[in-house]
């Protein structure tokens, strides 16, 4: 069992002891009005709030919901103890009768994410806990019930400063003068809210806001009889009316906090389906990746087959054919021995020359052995236009990020030669929060396309790597060529 279960069953007990206390105090008394009912309607109200609090504590410990709901039930029943006719805990009710009230207003505004949603919000809080927890409080210093004509029974109160019942009466009449317009306001701005919600939202809302509006405008029917006369028993009807709405209160919170679950619940079925689909959609997209990959493969393998039997090879061939006749040759006639053996050693130059220019298209020499941003300044030497080199990265990069990466620039640039009608072409390279960023631009034509069996094999080397390649040619303008690989945090080489 967690610590927060225990504390939470801890409160339960506490809940249940106290609400006992407070039904025998109340139901006992000869200050309340009527004291069964009085008592029942404490039970009902304290105990149904600590427990669907105490539930929705426990479902959502990071939502201030469940707190709320639960201090709402604790305070009621400490506001009751004003029936008491035991001094001190009569004194104690007294004080703290409209906390209760104050933590429902609170509870009701922060519904169902428990954090306020603006200054409105906060001013409305603000307001509830200074008047019922502070103003509201004050006349218990000066309250001296032995005196009132009506609180027959009432025991004295030893919190007793300064006797004045002109003050206390006066304290609470301008309370209730200022809390009950302020009170109506609250009702506005929670109308507005509800008419600004989404069809979901309100719907989870809905059972909290009627209650909730329902309490709040008789309470506020309550403090106005504080300004009138003390004719018949308005006050009580009203005041009971309001402790059975109020009653059903903790109840609309626990279906609100329900259909909120329902709500998010759906939304989360959504996720999942969402998800499922674009899951579905990156396996797909894999999965012709992957025989992209195998089939340019195949295509590189018997690319480089094909040079080397039309190239390298028939020079090889060739030369092996003269060196062969310079040798039947060479005593009979060495001066054309001698030329054919000239012959033999250019083609052989020839042959080595497309050796190395073959295998520098495979993987070149300088890439391994100094890096990306050297393998580039040669590639661009290389180039039969001017190609600007701009380069600010530090070290090394892992061997797959430059090998990507260098390819990437490769095929732009044989693009931009054999295609783009171009003057000049500039690649710039560097790395930016964790990634290497290259571009490539020309001047030419424009109008490239990224179907291509060249760059869409590119853009499956850089997806491997988690990179994006993006080609943006419009019909005039010039083609660019981005690419943004990850760089691993670790294995770069230096």
């Amino acid at each position: 069992m967690s610590p927060l279960r225990r504390a939470l069953i801890g409160l339960a007990a506490v809940g249940v002891v106290f609400g006992v206390f407070v039904f025998v105090t109340v139901a006992t008394s000869n200050v309340a009005t009527v004291p069964l009912l009085e008592a029942n309607l404490t039970l009902l109200i304290g105990w149904s709030f600590i427990a669907t609090g105490l539930y929705a504590w426990d479902r959502r410990p990071t939502n201030a919901i469940g707190a709320l709901m639960v201090c709402v039930g604790f305070a009621w029943f400490l506001g009751e103890l004003r029936n008491s006719e035991i001094p001190l805990a009569a004194s104690i009710g007294f004080a703290t009768n409209s906390i209760a009230v104050s933590i429902l207003i609170h509870l009701l505004i922060v519904f169902p994410s428990g954090r306020a949603r603006g200054r409105l919000d906060r001013f409305f809080i603000g307001y509830s806990y200074f008047a019922g927890g502070l103003v509201a409080a004050i006349p218990t210093l000066f309250y001296n019930p032995l005196v009132d004509p009506d609180c027959t029974g009432c025991p004295s109160n030893p919190l007793l400063v300064h006797d004045n019942l002109d003050l206390v009466h006066g304290i609470f009449n301008t309370l209730s003068a200022v809390s009950i317009p302020v009170l109506i306001a609250l009702v506005v701005h929670l109308v507005r809210r509800s008419r600004e919600a989404d069809d979901e939202e309100r719907r989870s809302q809905e059972p909290v806001w009627w209650a909730g509006g329902a309490t709040i405008l008789l309470f506020a029917a309550s403090l106005l009889t504080n300004l009138g006369p003390e004719q018949g028993n308005y006050d009580d009807v009203v005041w009971y009316l309001a402790n059975l709405v109020i009653a059903t209160v903790p109840y609309a919170f626990l279906l609100g906090l329900l259909r909120t679950r329902l709500s998010e619940a759906d939304v989360v079925a959504e996720e999942n389906v969402r998800l499922d689909a674009e899951l579905q959609a990156r396996l797909d997209e894999l999965r012709e990746s992957r025989a992209r990959i195998v089939q340019a493969g195949d295509a590189a393998r018997r690319k480089i087959e094909r040079d080397l039997h039309d190239g390298a090879q028939q020079r090889l061939v060739g030369l092996a054919l003269d060196l062969r006749l310079a040798r039947e040759k060479l005593d009979d006639d060495p001066n054309a021995a001698a030329a054919m053996l000239d012959q033999a050693s250019a083609d052989l130059a020839r042959a080595t020359d497309e050796l190395r220019e073959l295998a520098r298209g495979i993987h070149p020499a300088v890439l391994s052995d100094r890096g990306l941003e050297a393998a580039v300044q040669v590639l661009a030497q290389r180039t039969p236009l001017p190609v600007g080199v701009q380069s600010s990265i530090d070290g090394r990069l892992p061997g797959s990020v430059e090998a990507a990466a260098y390819f990437v620039i490769a095929e732009a640039i044989t693009n931009v030669v054999k295609h783009s009608g171009a003057d000049r072409a500039d690649v710039g390279i560097r790395r930016d929060n964790g990634h290497l960023l290259v571009e490539v631009r020309d001047d030419g034509t424009g109008g490239a396309d990224g179907s291509g069996s060249g760059l869409r094999g590119l853009a499956d080397r850089v997806a491997a790597l988690d990179g994006t390649l993006r080609i943006e040619g419009p019909a005039a303008g010039g083609t660019v060529v981005r690419a943004d690989i990850p760089v691993p945090r670790h294995g770069a080489r230096t």
